[in-house]
Order: structure tokens, then sequence, then C-alpha cells
């Protein structure tokens, strides 16, 4: 079963003057499943207790406003007959909630036939895991119009980019015209992660909590509006999502999806050379009594990010990387373990390019 309390997130702003839907404004908050015995569509005694308990939970909750029933077949017969033979079974599941008070108007069929099986038809076993109905129970989220501007970080000019929304669960993405505003529909009250991509940029990512209300971005000093920081030679940008487990060069957990965009910044910009430098969270410290593994912790965490873009296609003539041990610290006396995390980083410093 899907997690009904998973959120997204949401901006608003009055610039672009188009709007196209990125989330779905419906989501599937609760499934079920009913299975068939071979070559039938008549339901089970089994699959008519599964629906008669969903039909009671439903009823108890009427903020569910629309049913996708999704049917489908094992591989034992010819494509044409499977595929008849699911639309059947569908076409059960809908009769029997009908019957049981639900509205046509809420209820959406389809049949798949053979080709999404969940277990390999091979066996018995499998083959009965794939004579089965889905049943996503699908909730109406509110949506708001979420707009702003990409913009460039020195001039203020618009910037042509794409800008992807991400949540916990959901991902999607936009282009802006060539002023480099935007206009999307998302869920209201909801938290996300907007991400600004553009050839030689680097990279932004804000995260916003949208609240549908011009007031109320304007109450708590919310800008739905990007600068990007030209990736020219000189500049060096901070992988802000980058973060290692303390006094090791392993990263952690949650630092994974940065790597994917750190390639994709390089793959944009064919004639940057650049060079990752690595830092360490050391306040106080006298480097030059520490152990060598401790000495060596910055060039090793730079090296682990090189050898990630090596192994990814990036030519190892546009790659340098260098460790600066805790002589750069961004808090030389972190008082919080998110401070700390933010000395144990990895940068990205242009050496040639535009």
């Amino acid at each position: 079963m899907r997690n009904i309390t998973s959120v997204l997130l949401l901006l608003v702003c009055t610039n672009a003057g188009f709007s196209q839907s990125i989330f779905d404004s419906l989501y599937a908050a609760k499934s079920a499943e009913v299975y068939f015995d071979f070559g039938k569509a008549d339901l089970t005694p089994e699959a008519n207790r599964v629906l008669d308990s969903l039909v009671a939970q439903l009823k108890a909750e009427p903020k569910y406003l629309h049913i996708r029933i999704t049917a489908h077949t094992d591989s034992i017969g010819s494509p044409t007959a499977n595929e008849n033979l699911s639309k059947r079974r569908a076409t059960a599941v809908r009769t029997k909630l009908l019957q049981r008070g639900l509205l046509a108007p809420q209820i959406e069929v389809a049949g798949q036939g053979e080709r999404q099986p969940v277990a390999p038809n091979a066996t018995e076993e499998g083959r009965q895991k794939n004579r089965r109905a889905t049943l996503e129970i699908m909730l109406a989220v509110p949506m708001t119009t979420f707009s702003g501007q990409i913009k460039d970080r020195d001039t203020g000019k618009g910037v042509e980019a794409t800008v992807v929304f991400r949540s916990r669960t959901r991902e999607d993405s936009t282009q802006t015209d060539s002023a480099g505003y935007y206009s999307v529909r998302l869920p209201k009250d909801s938290v996300v992660k907007i991400e600004a991509i553009a050839p030689n940029y680097f990279f932004q990512t804000i995260t916003a909590k949208i609240f549908g209300s011009p007031e109320l971005y304007e109450k708590y000093k919310v800008n739905p509006n990007i600068e990007l920081p030209p990736a020219k030679s000189g500049e060096t940008a901070i992988l802000r999502d980058l973060f290692f487990a303390g006094d090791q060069d392993i990263l952690l957990k949650a630092s994974e999806p940065e790597l994917p965009k750190i390639l994709r910044f390089m793959q944009m910009n064919p004639d940057l050379k650049v060079e990752i430098a690595g830092h360490i969270n050391g306040p106080g410290l006298d480097m030059s009594k520490e152990p060598e593994w401790r000495r060596s912790l910055s060039e090793r965490r730079a090296k682990r990010i090189y050898d990630f873009l090596l192994k990814n296609g990036i030519p190892a003539e546009r790659l340098t990387y260098k460790g600066y041990l805790n002589t750069q610290m961004l808090f030389p006396k972190p008082k919080t373990p998110e401070e700390s995390e933010q000395n144990r980083r990895v940068e990205i410093r242009v050496l040639e390019g535009n």
C-alpha cells in the first residue's frame, strides 16, 4: 500500500503567463488486489470479501473520489484473448463496486492483458499472481500555481533553464521560456525541492513550502526566483547536499542523489576544467601533528568525487582534485552537528572555461 501521508512541496509567484500540471492532481492513497481463477473473469469468494471490505472503507472516508481498476492475465493463451480476458476482469470488479453503491463516474477501468506480469509465468504460483486486478484508490490533491524566474546572479537577466521539482515520492520537470520564466500547477500546502539547471551555470536548489497565497509568501519572506552563479573561471560552488561521515571519506546516504547532478553539470559544460576541492572539520587542530589518515582525509574525499566523474565518462584532462585539510572551514568553531557537516564538504572550482 502506498503511503497516504506522503507530502509534496510548492511555491507561488505571479510572473509567468503559462502554466502546466507537473504532478498529477490525483494520487494513489490506498490500493488493493483481487485474484482470479485460470481463464475466468468471475470473482472468487475471497475477491468478493476484499471488495466488500474496500467499499466499507470508502463509504466511511468520502474524500476518495476516484478508483482505477487495472486487470491482468498470465501468459497462457494468445495476446488478443488475454487482452479481452483482462478487460472482462476489470469490468467484473467495476460491476461489483457499482452494485455496492459506488458511482460510475468514480471508476476507471483498463485491461493490460499479459503485458505487466509481477511474477514469472514459468510456474503455476507465478501465473496465479499475474491473474489479478489492482484497484488504486485515488485522493484528489488541491492544486495551486507555482511561478518564478531563473536569473543570472551577476546580471539579473533571465536564464533559459530546466526546472526540476522533487518531493519524497515524485519528480518532474519543466522548461522556462527564453526569459527564464516558468509556471506550473503543483499540490497546495506541500514542500518540494526545486532545482534549476542551465548550461554555463552552476546548478542551484531551494526548498519551499507552497502556501497558495501571495500574502503568505510575503509574510514568510519566500522568494521563488532562483539566481544561478555563472560557471566561469575562478568561480567556486559548494556542493551543499554532499556530506560525509565523520573522519571518513564515505558519503552519507542522503548525499547519493547529488552525484548525478555533478555529473550532469560536467556533461552540460564540456569546455570546463575544474578542481574538486575537499575539506574536513577540524576546529583547533594542528594538522601537522595529526595521523596521516586524517591529514589525507580531505584529499580522499575530493578523490571520491573525482573517481565518480572519471568512471562516468568525464575525461581526466578536465579534472584535478586537492585536499585543503581544515584550512578553509565554513564554521571555524562549529556549534552544531549541521555546521560540522558543512565543514566536511566538497567544492567545484572552475580552472578554465567560459
